[in-house]
């Protein structure tokens, strides 16, 4: 996702999200809702998932998963699911911090750079400020990068991959490297909110430092497994890396095509030809069905029925508002309303996927995707996200 995208995708996180679901509680009008949402936007197809009390209560389908096939979505159709990746991270860090039985907030404000940092093996870097960065600020992005500015180096990968001499596309570490012997931090970390893809890169490394296991195996192994979902794994790039379970992803018609990260000349559409998901593992790589989504946010719900992965005094770590860095609603890897009862994540690329998934203080969650993001103009994705939200939050009340 470029940069101007990213920046307004924030603003659908923070909006329509306060509404909180009430008893009567009706999921198959809130389903319905959305068979209205993607025909009034153009929008091929769209899987949702409800949740209440630990218990799946709801699924629902509509329109098509392959236009061309004429295929319908079901159940364990998998989908792109984006940005709403990077909350799965953050439950993955905690985990594995966890896990190693050491002092959590010693362990949140350990450098993630330098000798004793998580990752000392980085050793070219151009700022200095680099090695303030602290695990607590990749999590709440706050580390110092800013799209608005500098860019976002996660979608620039033929062009890093060339100026680091590293084999087209470049890979996660290979992009982290770069910015760090390359590119001066845009504010002092720990200062300002400022949303960061390469955060999250930045975390799956250190996920992988940590458990001494490769990022997608872990979550799979630690997160996913203990939830009794087998079907979740990064993504494929191209249209013959898709999946036979797997949506077909589709352009606004009104967009451009896209010049291929691959080889930089051959133009196609930006769903196909446009992203790396290895590279864009930890912040928006996964595949995953909405009763996936719904099962992992039910697993960070303490006053739930169900497995739940991680504590729940670690749970009130993650979701506690974050109070100094100018955005109220940030929380560690996820986006927080009412002090943190309520959680969710959004997630969007140019321009065939949508998503969004999220719990409720009071034990419902939802899931839905899509596979078009049906915006023209980029201002418009906020509208976009509102409506939606408003609208299946609406329906549960």
């Amino acid at each position: 996702m470029k940069a101007p995208l990213m920046t307004l995708l924030v603003s659908l996180l923070m909006i329509g999200c306060t509404s909180t679901p009430k008893k009567n509680a009706s999921a198959k009008k809130a389903g319905d809702f959305v068979n209205t949402f993607i025909q009034k936007h153009n929008i091929p197809g769209a899987s949702v998932a409800i949740l209440k009390d630990g218990e799946i209560i709801h699924t629902d389908n509509f329109g098509f998963a392959d236009i061309e096939n004429k295929t319908t979505p079901q159940d364990t159709t998998l989908w792109r699911i984006a940005s709403a990746s990077k909350p799965i991270t953050a439950i993955a860090v905690f985990k594995v911090l966890e896990d190693s039985g050491v002092d959590l907030e010693k362990a949140l404000n350990k450098p993630v750079f330098g000798p004793r940092g998580y990752l000392p093996k980085y050793r070219q870097i151009r700022d200095q400020r680099v090695y303030k960065i602290t695990l607590r600020d990749l999590l709440q992005h706050s580390a110092g990068w800013d799209l608005s500015v500098s860019g976002d180096p996660q979608y620039e990968v033929y062009t890093i991959a060339k100026k680091m001499k590293t084999p087209v596309p470049a890979s996660a570490e290979t992009v982290i490297s770069y910015v760090l012997k390359y590119q001066k931090l845009d504010v002092a970390p720990g200062k300002e909110f400022h949303y960061s893809n390469l955060g999250f890169n930045i975390l799956a490394r250190i996920i992988e430092s940590l458990s001494k296991m490769p990022y997608e195996q872990y979550v799979q192994q630690k997160v996913l497994q203990p939830l009794g979902i087998t079907d979740m794994k990064i993504a494929g790039n191209t249209l013959q890396d898709r999946l036979p379970n797997e949506a077909r992803y589709y352009d606004d018609p009104r967009s451009a095509p896209n010049k291929s990260v691959f080889d930089n000349k051959t133009m196609g559409p930006q769903s196909y030809n446009g992203y790396v998901f290895h590279t864009m593992d930890g912040h928006g790589g996964w595949l995953a069905t909405p009763s996936d989504l719904v099962k992992i946010a039910n697993a960070v719900t303490p006053w739930n029925k169900g497995v739940q992965i991680l504590k729940p005094e670690t749970v009130a770590v993650m979701t506690a508002p974050v109070t100094t860095i100018g955005n109220p609603n940030a929380c560690l890897g996820w986006v927080c309303m009412d002090g943190g009862k309520n959680i969710g994540h959004a997630g969007a690329l140019e321009t065939g996927t949508l998503s969004y998934f999220t719990r409720h203080g009071d034990g419902y969650a939802w899931a839905v995707v899509f596979n078009r993001l049906p915006v023209q103009k980029l201002e418009e994705i906020g509208l976009l996200g509102k409506e939606l939200l408003d609208g299946v939050n609406g329906e549960l009340k």
